[in-house]
C-alpha cells in the first residue's frame, strides 16, 4: 500500500491559485507575510532550504481572505 501524496506550491503558484479563485488582492508579498509575520494564518513547509505550501494550507488561508 503506497501512502498518500501531497502536493506543494511556491508562492507564486498560491498567487495563482488565489487569483483563479477571484481573490485578486493576494500577491507574493502577502503570501510571504502571511508565513511569516503575526498570527503566522498560512501554515509554511520548508523542503531544501526552500519554502513551500500544502493545498490543505492554501485552502484554509484563502478561505478567511475570500471573507474578508
Amino acid at each position: 500500500m503506497t501512502a498518500p501524496t501531497q502536493r506543494f506550491f511556491d508562492s507564486a503558484e498560491v498567487v495563482a491559485i488565489a487569483h483563479a479563485r477571484g481573490i485578486k488582492h493576494i500577491t507574493e508579498n502577502s503570501v510571504i507575510v502571511a508565513a511569516y509575520q503575526g498570527r503566522r494564518p498560512l501554515k509554511k513547509t520548508k523542503v531544501a532550504g526552500r519554502v513551500y505550501y500544502t493545498q490543505e494550507a492554501i485552502d484554509a488561508w484563502l478561505s478567511g481572505q475570500a471573507d474578508g
